[in-house]
């Protein structure tokens, strides 16, 4: 079994922010009580309706929560309202109490929890939980105090899967052919084999986030963009970055930059290309900006043909969970912790995501697993959400400034190795993927109206942020909006042009690169180095 950290970073860290707001709230009560009773006799007026069945509640028919015909019955369909009553004038409430914009922003994500850690699902009424016990007679809640002591004592909390179990990168995940062609200190180079005779001529240089494994874009044979993309004729390279240790705490954003142009370099000499395209996900996304941009300072962006985000924060003007969890006396215990052990630990970096969507990613599998006594169920997904990975003390340092002082949208703000970076100085032609429902880039943040100079095609798709990337051809309900982007659109202004498509969005992108990517020549081969090794590569694997 993996042996890993506590993971109290960011917990630990949170509390002294929320402890202000939740001061600032006890404050409001002496200088707004007239709006406290308001609040209070809404929540009771609406509870006396739901005691009885009568509250006019919000659409669950989409929440997983809630799908068991039990709920229908008269007990379980009113505790569904009490738990809604409260809620309903909460973000009124919420919006007018006096405070500071932190403050409220604090209060919202801690009222999110508690409207998580509430919900009718997670109680013994839940008509799953007794259908469960009546069948075996109380087994699967004997099975499930067992599932908890175990957890308990091995600190594995919801005895989240190993990625070194039953998926594992190179067996049955991440099965793409390739070798690696270059290893250096940060990263591995992975050059994938032809899928056709013929390739373009410029090249993609694919830039994962720091963040998990590279593996998500290459997951099963049939959920792969890697493979997507070479069935189409594109040749493909992909960075797989080092998981970081304890002696790696200095490198920040310019050192990944710096190794994204390392590989860029390799790209270009292997492929006999004078160009390459980039592609970069979610904080890749953000490497491959600063790489343009850099390139760009330097007089030297003639080397690159285009430019595709997914999912990448370009705008960290806009509130979203990680803003709300970044608070000054957070910032500064966590940047403490940080460098005290050199680096944000892997359980840290899960606790911070789980927290953001606890519904899904916390309360339905404790359910799961302590009341219903269930494994859960193990997944190439779930291992690759799992398989986390430690962030360099500098880097975590870096990306809170990029979060709180937002120097992408200013000119010069941010340096790299003695280049001013603009962003709209970069003319390359980019295409732009956002989710709707993604919690951790909410879609705006990712338009790239002001930010970016060149033609942008921004598209939307449907999904969350992990779910609208994995969208091959033939994917049930998919679809996507599109259309193009000036430095003066609006996120409602786009959307008032953008066209609505049914489908995978992975057609749409290869169509829009290919277009960009020369013209079909034999296919180049990658070259065998017994020292390197293939595909999926070393540190991939690496703890």
């Amino acid at each position: 079994m993996r042996a890993r950290p506590h993971g109290q970073a960011v917990a630990g860290s949170l509390n002294a922010d929320l402890s202000r707001s939740l001061l600032a709230l006890l404050r409001s009560t002496l200088s707004q009580p007239g709006h406290h009773q308001r609040y209070l006799c809404r929540v009771t007026r609406l509870s006396l309706l739901a005691l009885q069945g009568k509250l006019d509640c919000g659409d669950l028919s989409d929440d997983p929560r809630f799908q068991h015909p039990g709920w229908q019955r008269p007990l379980q369909s009113r505790l569904v309202q009490l738990w809604q009553a409260w809620q309903q004038p909460l973000q009124g409430w919420l919006n007018a109490l006096d405070i500071s914009e932190p403050e409220r922003a604090n209060l919202r994500w801690l009222l999110d929890q508690l409207s998580a850690a509430s919900s009718p699902s997670n109680s013994l009424l839940n008509p799953q939980i007794i259908a469960a016990t009546r069948q075996s007679r109380g087994a699967n809640l004997r099975r499930g105090a067992r599932n908890l002591l175990i957890d308990q004592l091995t600190g594995r909390p919801l005895a989240m899967p190993e990625a070194d179990t039953q998926y594992r990168a190179g067996h049955e995940l991440a099965l793409s052919a390739g070798e690696v062609v270059l290893r250096q200190p940060s990263f591995e180079l992975i050059h994938y084999t032809p899928a056709t005779e013929q390739q373009y001529s410029k090249p993609l240089l694919i830039i994962p986030p720091p963040i998990n494994r590279y593996y998500l874009l290459d997951l099963t044979p049939t959920n792969s963009l890697v493979q997507h993309a070479l069935q189409q004729g594109i040749a493909v390279y992909l960075i797989s970055w080092r998981n970081p240790n304890p002696s790696h705490c200095n490198w920040g954003l310019s050192h990944y930059v710096r190794a994204c142009r390392a590989a860029l370099t390799q790209v270009l000499a292997l492929s006999a290309s004078t160009q390459a395209s980039l592609l970069g996900v979610c904080s890749g996304g953000i490497l491959a900006s600063l790489l343009a941009g850099w390139l760009q300072a330097r007089s030297r962006a003639d080397c690159l043909n285009a430019l595709s985000l997914l999912i990448t924060p370009l705008d960290a003007r806009l509130q979203t969970d990680l803003q709300r969890l970044a608070g000054n006396a957070t910032q500064q215990r966590l940047r403490r912790q940080v460098w005290r052990q050199g680096y944000l630990d892997e359980r840290s970096l899960g606790s911070l995501f789980t927290w953001m969507k606890p519904e899904q990613l916390l309360w339905q599998p404790a359910v799961q697993r302590y009341a219903l006594g269930e494994d859960l169920p193990s997944s190439p997904m779930h291992t690759w959400s799992h398989d986390n990975t430690r962030l360099p003390a500098q880097l975590v340092e870096d990306l809170l400034d990029l979060l709180i002082r937002d120097p992408l949208g200013q000119p010069g703000a941010l340096q790299l190795d003695g280049e001013r970076i603009d962003l709209n100085q970069v003319s390359l032609p980019s295409w732009h993927l956002a989710a709707e429902r993604d919690h951790i880039v909410p879609w705006r943040n990712a338009l790239p109206a002001g930010r970016l100079g060149g033609d942008c095609q921004f598209t939307l798709c449907r999904g969350g942020h992990v779910q609208g990337l994995l969208c091959p051809p033939g994917q049930a309900r998919a679809g996507y909006q599109s259309a193009p982007v000036d430095a003066h659109d609006t996120a409602d202004s786009w959307a008032s042009r953008a066209t609505l498509t049914e489908g995978s969005w992975w057609s749409a992108w290869t169509d829009w690169l290919t277009r960009r990517s020369g013209t079909l020549e034999n296919a180049i081969h990658p070259v065998a180095d017994p020292a390197l090794g293939p595909a999926p590569g070393h540190y991939v694997h690496q703890l």
